[in-house]
Order: C-alpha cells, then sequence, then structure tokens
C-alpha cells in the first residue's frame, strides 16, 4: 500500500478546545482558593471521592503520595514494590525518597501488577506496594490489597491513567489507602497542568494536606474551623512535618471545572472511537486486543501482534500516517535510569512489552480521523 503523506498523518491526541471557557473564567476566577475548593468537591462528586487534594500535576501526585507512605509506614520498612509497567516519576517519587524500589512481573498476557509474583516478593520490610492501573486497565485489586495488608503493607494507586475506573463492581476507592490522577493533556481530563490524591478518612486527608502545603499545620485554607495550628504570629507558618508545595494554581483549578461540566459527553466520546478500533480490527487471526468495558475507561487502544511482527508492522502503521506508540517504552528497566532496580525476573513484563504498541481514542480526535485511521491499520495487519 502507499504511504500517507506525513502532512496527513493522524494523531493520538489533537487539541483541547477552549472555546467558551474565557466567559467562564471572567464568571468564575474570584477569591482566592475558590476555585480549588469547588474543583475537589466537584471531582469528588464525579468520582465518588470524599476527600480529594489537588496537585500541580499526576507526577506530584505521585510524590506526595510517596512522602505519605514515607511518613505513615511502619517503622523500619524501606522496600516498595511496583509493577514493571511503571511510569519513571511513580519510580523516582520512591527512589529519591531513599526506598528501595523492586519491581515485580505483570500478570500473564497483561499490563498489570501479577498477584502470584507479588506474593513471592512480599516481606516485612516492605513499606508499600504500588499498583500502576496501567492504559487504563484495572489491576487485580481485591488479591493485591489482601496480599498487601495481611503483610502490614500500605496499598498505593496510580490511576494517572484512568478516571471512574471499577473493579468488581467496586470503585478503585474501597482498596487501599491512597490513589493518585493525572489532568495532563491526553488523559481523560484535563486542566492544562494537574493532578489529584484520594485518601480515605480525614486524619489522612489532613495529613496529605499538609504535605503538599509545606509541611505546615494551619488548615484555614480548607477548613478554618478543624484548624489545630498555634494561635499567635505564626498561625500561618507552624510547621509539623516535612512537606513541599505541590498545590494545583486556582488558574488550573479553574480550567478542570470547566472541563468537568462535559465530562459525561467526554467520556461518551472515548468510548466511541474505542469501539470504531474494536469493531475494525476484532476479526482479524494473529493479533490481540484487550477487552474492555463500560467501567474499566481504558487511556489507549493497544494492539498486540508479537515479537516477530512488532518493529515492521508499527513502522509501516507509521508510513501509513498513523500514529502508534510503544506502552509507554516497555518494562522500565530496559532504560538506563532502571537497570539498576532490583527483580526477580520479568518475563511476562518483556513479552508484552515487546510486542504492543497503542493507538489513540483521545475525545480530541475526530470521529472520521479515527475511522480512517482504523482502517488503514487493518489493511496493515491483514
Amino acid at each position: 500500500m502507499t504511504a500517507t503523506p506525513a502532512s496527513t498523518r493522524i494523531p493520538c491526541t489533537g487539541r483541547v478546545s477552549v472555546e467558551g471557557f474565557a466567559d467562564f473564567l471572567r464568571a468564575e476566577l474570584g477569591p482566592s482558593r475558590q476555585n480549588l475548593t469547588l474543583c475537589a468537591e466537584e471531582f469528588g462528586r464525579v468520582l465518588g471521592a470524599e476527600h480529594v487534594a489537588l496537585v500541580n500535576s499526576g507526577s506530584s501526585a505521585n510524590l506526595a503520595a510517596a512522602i505519605w507512605v514515607k511518613q505513615r509506614a511502619r517503622p523500619g520498612r524501606r522496600r516498595v514494590l511496583l509493577a514493571g509497567f511503571s511510569f519513571p516519576t511513580t519510580i523516582s517519587s520512591f527512589t529519591l525518597l531513599g526506598f528501595e524500589v523492586e519491581l515485580v512481573d505483570t500478570e500473564p498476557g497483561g499490563f498489570n501488577l501479577c498477584p502470584q509474583a507479588l506474593r513471592g516478593a512480599l516481606a516485612d520490610d516492605v513499606a508499600a506496594v504500588v499498583v500502576t492501573h496501567f492504559l487504563g486497565f484495572p489491576a487485580r485489586l481485591a488479591e493485591i490489597a489482601q496480599l498487601a495488608h495481611e503483610r502490614g503493607a500500605l496499598l498505593v494507586q496510580d490511576a494517572c491513567e484512568t478516571m471512574n475506573l471499577q473493579v468488581s463492581a467496586r470503585s478503585i476507592y474501597a482498596f487501599g489507602d491512597i490513589v493518585t490522577h493525572s489532568f495532563y493533556h491526553p488523559h481523560h481530563l484535563t486542566s492544562f497542568g494537574g493532578g489529584a490524591v484520594v485518601v480515605r478518612t480525614r486524619e489522612e486527608f489532613d495529613h496529605l494536606q499538609s504535605i503538599i502545603h509545606w509541611g505546615r499545620e494551619c488548615r484555614c485554607h480548607y477548613d478554618p474551623a478543624r484548624c489545630t495550628a498555634p494561635a499567635g504570629h505564626d498561625h500561618n507558618f507552624w510547621y509539623v512535618r516535612e512537606g513541599v508545595n505541590l498545590a494545583m494554581s486556582e488558574l488550573n483549578a479553574c480550567f478542570a471545572r470547566w472541563q468537568l461540566q462535559t465530562w459525561p459527553e467526554q467520556e461518551a466520546a472515548r468510548w466511541a472511537r474505542w469501539q470504531l478500533w474494536e469493531e475494525a480490527l476484532r476479526d482479524l487471526p494473529g493479533i490481540q486486543l484487550w477487552p474492555a468495558r463500560q467501567n474499566v475507561s481504558p487511556f489507549v487502544f493497544p494492539i498486540g501482534v508479537g515479537r516477530a511482527r512488532f518493529a515492521a508492522t508499527a513502522e509501516a502503521v507509521r508510513a501509513a500516517g498513523v500514529e502508534v506508540r510503544s506502552l509507554m517504552g516497555g518494562a522500565i528497566h530496559r532504560h538506563p535510569a532502571y537497570r539498576h532496580l532490583a527483580h526477580s525476573g520479568l518475563t511476562q513484563c518483556e513479552e508484552v512489552g515487546a510486542s504492543a504498541f497503542f493507538t489513540g481514542i483521545h475525545q480530541t480526535v475526530p470521529l472520521d480521523d479515527v475511522r480512517r485511521a482504523a482502517q488503514l491499520v487493518r489493511e496493515v495487519l491483514a
């Protein structure tokens, strides 16, 4: 087939429309922290989460979670277990704090932490198990949560590549201790820079807010009635723990609120694009597709073609004018920055990473472009 010129290339994501935001901004950008407060409440209502703290990126959300783990883990515990498919800043959030990170293999044919492999790696020195719902596909949370808590380890969920995810008909917030989200542009919801951290109790939330706001005790910025900082000249600057400044800006919170107004339509648009890809490719022999249901909320559309065909197929798809990407770089220990990390073998992770790529289902990509891209990829695969 003839390669499509680069000028007609179909990307994984498109441009986020800002039509109408100026009017919303003029109406809503008011007193300090008003949008932060309202955004946390509105985001929480969408996801069914009560204790939501907003931060300036998904990577900052992971850093806040790592600091939270360091300050709440059982004494003497220095190991943290993550899947072989993990994002760099999820790992570095823990290594930079002095944790010993160990990688655990993924489930056969899948993307997420394997409970059986986790069982072999767990010990009484593990501070936390970090689950990444990779590409928006849910990990086996019930099994993983039980294993972690039996050993007294905290359970962290990196949900930066998904939204509104459910496992066994339950919200992911019903499992584990702390969950992170990202509002980076290609993700489900964008605030043009931002993220969120969700915890289960008010006490945990107060601790998290202190970490995000320099380690101070003052809570007047979100709950004056429950502020426990001592009265006096230093009331706003009384530091009770080590912390950082990771707060989301008012402008980003305002944009996130504006995006949330059309969240159901945006999620429906993503599913429409997923279904176009699935319908175009599901009857082709020799490829692997990963099934998804409405409550899975995938980030992209992964396609497995096998090791032997991977490089040539990916190149042919790109030459046809369709953007495809690797599975976030594949198994993370392949990369120079992370080759030193301990593991007991990542066979399944390496196999999937070397045989699959993904295409885009972002709601900003026009439906006609998705139809065309799916047809082009079908022609290559056939």
